[in-house]
């Protein structure tokens, strides 16, 4: 019986691994994983400073995400239909031992990386970052605790290791490929097996929406692109200060062993002809959805086994229900239409489930792997602002299909066709083996550090950034051709008021190109304006600099963003273009301004008058901005009514100042560098009000003179 062979399951020796997450964070791209069977932080919107669940592009705040989590759905060798979640419809998401999370992990999260610069560098890596994490749904307590785990009845003896693989590659850097690799480790067979992603995704700024609860989840548009198997949602109505994105969460393919021939198969719709020629049921992926609360039948919320295999292995609308087939395809399109349109009525909670299936077997013993990807896009120019919220149509999605087909190019590697054959001509390697992920890389990604200079006698309006950068780039070999290709170097730069669209980093535009002589691509300018005779080194820098760049002229207080790129020439005999390295790999925020410790400086204020709102400050009371500049490496500042009442006080250390007030979370990320002797206030009172316009006083003491300065400032509502 079944239940025996369940009982007959190892305990394995890592089953006491703590629940854990993990950011991906190489690409424009943060999502966060975990080790029990899910993906995304639930708490996102009421903590928008943590962790991001599924934002794009980084630092936007633009979330697409609550959770999602991983289904496994079949008929055990007793008849019973069951299906292991990872994650259920839950308003407070994740919790141990919470009914729905029926997976315990039996690993901690493991990072390798491509690349030699990280710690976690590794030869048998595959991306950039991987993260791996095994879990499985055969625990009888949540791993270090006494709780026991939900549903064990349900049991099938799964053990899964979950990897992940993000690239900072221009082509790669807006998706997350997640790869399951599920092994029957029961005694008995799996039979009619579905596997899918259960997702909430929801499409919103958490840094300038105002909407909490059901409000901020009710806005949501959604659609499945069935060439791509991808489910899709975008923020349909909401009213905040946004960038217009796609989130979809997309089925790559699948491998699994025929028990005819003993051997691994691809399964994909697009083998459907196949399948069937050959007896089994064709493949598909069936998009579902229901709605968080409410509902009724096929759109209410699935609360047991039965009914949830129902949803994976069933289309809605099932043709199966309708005399015609004009009578289905009337429905089907008024169905997307309500799924699509929902949103703006605020009625668009909807919670999706994208599965794929019937395995037809899985044997006790084999493992199978399906694989899915995270990937997000921006909504074309025209479908921008407000405006564009509701627009969902073909050339709105031309961006999303776009990062689909890079995703699914990058998991097929020498699968041209992508028919999961080593056909003749795609063993690019010669190895004799269809591998995946094998893809044309550009050069590495150069190590980038900026320094100040200031650009006037006080240092107060003018300030240059020195930009320096390595040249191991010019080592690179691409893996598809073999060649070191190398070309030559792009560098980047935002503009002032670039951050407030909330994505600085597509905004920056080219301000200088670099490239080899003697070819027919490029510029063919050389190197010479910005090569160095002697490479430069810094104190605990061990990077030896070989370039260097001045950019003058920046002004004081704004923020800038600057990244380098290196760029191959490609290879026309080989049909492939020039590839550039990533724009997010170094790409660094300045904040140009007076350094800390000027012994004759005097302390000011900027802007002076300060009138609401001053030209950098976001849309709300609490995305203000003053500076304090010319401060000592260590100080004291307190501000004061005209009657002598202290509003706010701070400290300032220079050494460890990045930036404390909500401006920074908003507009700008971590990878910022400050002058040190500047410090920003957001006109707040220590009691967290807005301060009324007129004129206060101001004093600064340095911290290890004793020295105090004072001064005024205005403040004109």
């Amino acid at each position: 019986m079944f239940a025996s062979a369940l009982a007959a399951l190892p305990e394995l020796a890592s089953a006491q691994a703590p629940f854990e997450e993990a950011v991906v964070d190489v690409g424009n791209v943060g999502i966060t994983v975990t080790n029990a069977g899910f993906f995304g932080r639930a708490s996102v919107r009421n903590n928008p400073t943590g962790p991001p669940s599924f934002e794009y592009p980084v630092d936007s705040g633009v979330e697409h995400l609550f959770e999602a989590g991983l289904w496994i759905g079949a008929r055990r060798s007793d008849g019973v239909f069951t299906v292991r979640s990872g994650t259920v419809t839950n308003s407070s998401g994740y919790a141990p031992g919470r009914s729905g999370y029926e997976f315990a992990q039996e690993s901690t999260i493991r990072e390798l990386s491509t690349l030699p610069a990280r710690d976690a560098f590794s030869s048998t890596a595959v991306s950039h970052q991987d993260f791996a994490a095994t879990f499985a749904d055969t625990a009888s307590f949540v791993p270090g605790t006494s709780i026991p785990m939900p549903d064990p009845s349900g049991r099938l003896g799964a053990v899964v290791t979950m990897t992940s693989y993000a690239w900072n590659f221009p082509f790669a850097e807006y998706f997350v490929i997640f790869n399951f690799d599920i092994r029957n480790q029961s005694e008995a067979a799996w039979d009619s097996v579905y596997v899918g992603l259960w997702h909430d995704l929801v499409v919103r700024n958490v840094n300038t929406t105002s909407d909490a609860g059901g409000a901020f989840f009710s806005r949501g548009g959604y659609g499945f692109i069935d060439s791509l198997s991808a489910s899709y949602a975008f923020n349909a109505g909401g009213d905040e200060e946004t960038l217009n994105t796609y989130g979809a969460l997309v089925f790559l393919g699948a491998e699994w062993v025929d028990p005819a021939t003993g051997a691994p198969r691809f399964f994909h719709p697009n083998q459907a002809a196949a399948y069937v020629q050959d007896g089994y049921t064709a493949p598909y992926v069936n998009p579902r959805w229901w709605q968080f609360g409410g509902g009724t039948n096929e759109l209410s919320r699935p609360t047991d086994d039965n009914v949830r295999y129902d949803r994976m292995a069933t289309p809605y609308p099932n043709p199966d229900n309708f005399e015609t087939p004009e009578l289905y395809e009337e429905e089907r399109v008024a169905w997307f239409e309500r799924l699509r349109t929902d949103g703006q009525l605020s009625t668009g909670n909807w919670i999706g489930m994208t599965p794929v299936g019937p395995f037809p077997t899985i044997r006790p013993g084999e493992s199978f792997q399906v694989t899915f990807a995270a990937v997000a896009a921006l909504k074309p120019d025209e479908a921008q602002g407000q405006i564009g919220k509701p627009i969902d149509t073909n050339a709105s999605r031309a961006i999303l299909e776009n990062n689909i087909l890079w995703a699914r190019r990058t998991y097929s590697g020498e699968d041209n066709n992508y028919n999961g054959v080593l056909d003749l001509g795609e063993d690019t390697n010669g190895n004799g083996t269809l591998d995946r992920y094998v893809i044309p890389e550009p050069p590495r990604s150069p190590e980038v550090r900026i320094e100040f200079e200031s650009g006037s006698e006080d240092g107060s309006s003018s300030t240059r950034a020195i930009v320096y950068w390595d040249r191991l780039a010019e080592e690179s070999v691409d893996p598809v051709t073999g060649l070191q290709d190398f070309e030559g170097y792009r560098l980047y730069r935002s503009n002032p008021g670039d951050d407030r669209a909330g994505n600085i980093l597509d905004a920056a535009s080219l301000v200088a190109q670099w490239d080899r002589t003697g070819n027919r691509s490029g510029f063919n300018n050389g190197f010479d304006e910005v090569a160095l005779t002697e490479p430069v080194t810094f104190p605990g820098d061990d990077t030896e600099y070989w370039y260097r760049f001045v950019a003058d002229d920046l002004l004081a207080g704004w923020q800038y963003l600057f990244t380098l790129t290196a760029f191959d020439e490609g290879d026309v005999t080989a049909g492939l273009p020039s590839f550039e390295s990533s724009r997010t790999a170094n790409a660094t925020r300045i904040f140009p301004g007076t350094p800390a410790s000027a012994e004759s400086g005097r302390v000011g204020v900027y802007p002076n008058p300060y009138r609401v709102n001053a030209a950098w400050d976001g849309s709300t009371a609490r995305t203000r901005r003053l500076n304090f500049y010319n401060l000592p490496s260590r100080a004291e500042v307190r501000i004061y009514t005209l009657a002598g009442e202290i509003v706010d006080e701070f400290r300032h250390e220079a050494a460890t100042y990045a930036g404390d007030i909500r401006w920074y979370d908003n507009f700008s990320g971590e990878n910022r560098i400050l002058p040190g002797g500047e410090h920003s206030w957001d006109l707040l009172s220590a009691g967290g009000l807005g301060v009324s316009g007129g004129l206060y006083l101001y004093t600064v003491k340095d911290l290890d003179s004793g020295d105090t300065q004072t001064g005024k400032f205005v403040v004109i509502k």
